[in-house]
């Protein structure tokens, strides 16, 4: 058929090739389509247009009043973040290589506040994304460290001190060498808040509920016009908005031993738990529309190295998280604490890592193995310690040590006549103490057995072995050798000795002028 004929036939479909034709150079065989189908596709086409539009716009909105909170480390263009939040890939926030991401949260007063950049709240967080457990480490603002050009102050200057007319984030990067150097960890994120953006924040969320452990009252709460007043709190199940929850955080004079720095970072953690919470049930970190109301709120009041996508994966990965999988310490001067109160030539409170200023050993040690001293603790297994070499109180030594590391160790006890070379550890948990065996047979080279030897006995409540000469129930929980039954007897050997003396040793720097603030 000619090709004109072809093009002027009224059947839309086009005909089969007969045999032996051959189809003129330039021609195809494409049918036509139906104007249906192309008025279909053609609205098809404007929707996705305008749906395009739509993320655009509100992409952009969420950039511009979200740069000044989560403004990423390398300054990100807005299309970029944009991109990066539509479509995240496989990116993993920033981790240490094996999938621990370390976040630092900071609270300061701000504008209108006595000590406006202070820190008030410092805690070190560490996501584990291979168990998905959160760690959460308070750090109090009177512990001192040392600052660049400064010397040793608490550090709750840090951020003020390095803020400059010229490096305004200086504080921020000068508090993150500082807790870096405390943990021995690197810090991946940080994010920062003042009083005001907290108020509104827990106030958008439509507050939060929190359970008060212990009642009590602070008389010298501080007012907004520099004066006091009187706050009370009662025990059980409460509902906060904004101020109540900050005069929660914030209370430094409280009664029934709410007053002191240690109290107050147990509470910050509690509300920081009530917070997530709410934000999780509510569907804030999973709703743009309520982040990008959150934000317009916060802009002014939160900053961070986060960037959009980021946040939208962290709270994917909060969303998750169990909370048995949440562990929370806090460096307290409590007996057998990690940290201990001192005085600054100038009369000022301080405090410094209890095996000497400066020395971060132990907090490092416990930064490092946080997780599994959460294990350690829901494993339950009272310790005993048993000093079967010549130096004199080791075991009590080692207690100290390991109770620092919330470690139970319900007793310790020296062998008069009994010797070994190494150290052994006597599993009698029936195997359902794993990560506290191997934590006791890494820190002192020990071997593990499942019976007693035949030389040694346990302590018991109504019986006192004539092999013993002293034995110390002093643990602040009350766990004593006479109520519980060990379930995990570490025997020190000789070969204990120098490791044992060499964890618990002062350094013995002598303390430094300091500021008062």
């Amino acid at each position: 058929m000619p090709e004109k004929d072809i093009l002027a036939t009224k059947n839309p479909s086009t005909p089969k090739p007969q045999p032996g034709h051959v189809q003129a150079p330039g021609t195809f065989n494409t049918p036509k389509i139906a104007k249906h189908h192309l008025h279909l596709w053609r609205i098809t086409f404007g929707v996705l247009i305008v749906f395009a539009l739509i993320i655009i716009g509100l992409g952009l909105h969420v950039m511009g009043v979200g740069s000044k909170v989560f403004h990423g480390n390398n300054n990100s263009s807005t299309l970029s973040q944009i991109g990066k939040l539509i479509i995240p890939g496989d990116r993993e926030l920033r981790n240490d290589g094996k999938h621990r991401t370390n976040i630092l949260l900071v609270g300061y007063g701000g504008e209108g506040h006595d000590g406006a950049y202070l820190a008030d709240t410092i805690i070190f967080a560490s996501l584990d994304q291979a168990s998905n457990e959160v760690a959460m480490l308070s750090i109090p603002r009177d512990f001192l460290v040392e600052l660049p050009g400064y010397g040793f102050r608490k550090i709750n200057n840090a951020l003020a001190f390095g803020m400059t007319g010229e490096n305004p984030e200086g504080g921020n990067q000068m508090l993150i060498k500082a807790v870096e150097e405390i943990t021995g960890q690197t810090v991946h994120y940080y994010a920062k808040a003042d009083f005001d953006g907290f108020k509104k924040a827990v106030d958008d969320l439509g507050g939060i509920d929190v359970t008060v452990d212990t009642a009590f009252n602070d008389f010298q709460y501080p007012t907004y016009n520099y004066g006091y007043q009187t706050i009370k709190f009662e025990s059980g199940q409460q509902h906060f908005n904004g101020e109540k929850a900050l005069q929660f955080v914030r209370s430094r004079h409280g009664t029934n031993g709410e007053g002191s720095d240690f109290a107050r970072s147990k509470r910050q953690q509690k509300i920081l738990f009530a917070f997530r919470e709410k934000a999780l049930n509510a569907g804030t970190l999973t709703n743009p529309g309520k982040i990008n109301s959150l934000l317009s709120t916060l802009g002014n009041h939160v900053s961070s190295n986060f960037e959009l996508w980021e946040v939208s994966r962290l709270a994917a990965i909060l969303k998750s998280l169990s909370p048995e999988k949440i562990v929370t310490r806090v460096l307290e001067s409590v007996p057998d604490g990690l940290v201990k109160a001192a005085t600054g030539l100038d009369g000022a409170y301080v405090l410094q890592p209890r095996i000497g200023l400066g020395n971060y050993q132990e907090i490092q040690a416990l930064a490092a193995n946080i997780f599994q001293l959460n294990q350690i603790a829901r494993e339950a297994a009272p310790i005993q310690i048993q000093n079967a070499t010549a130096s004199k109180y080791l075991g009590n030594t080692a207690a100290h040590t390991l109770r620092g590391f919330n470690i139970d160790v319900i007793s310790s006890a020296e062998l008069k006549t009994i010797r070994y070379e190494n150290s052994m550890i006597v599993d009698l948990s029936g195997g359902l103490a794993p990560q506290t065996i191997s934590m006791l047979q890494k820190k002192y080279n020990a071997t593990v057995v499942n019976e007693l030897p035949a030389d040694v006995t346990l302590l018991h409540a109504t019986e006192a072995n004539s092999n013993y000469n002293t034995n110390d129930n002093s643990n602040q929980n009350t766990n004593t050798a006479t109520e519980i039954q060990p379930k995990i007897l570490l025997l020190l050997g000789q070969s204990a000795v120098t490791i044992v003396n060499s964890e618990a040793k002062p350094n013995t720097k002598i303390l430094p002028q300091t500021s008062s603030t």
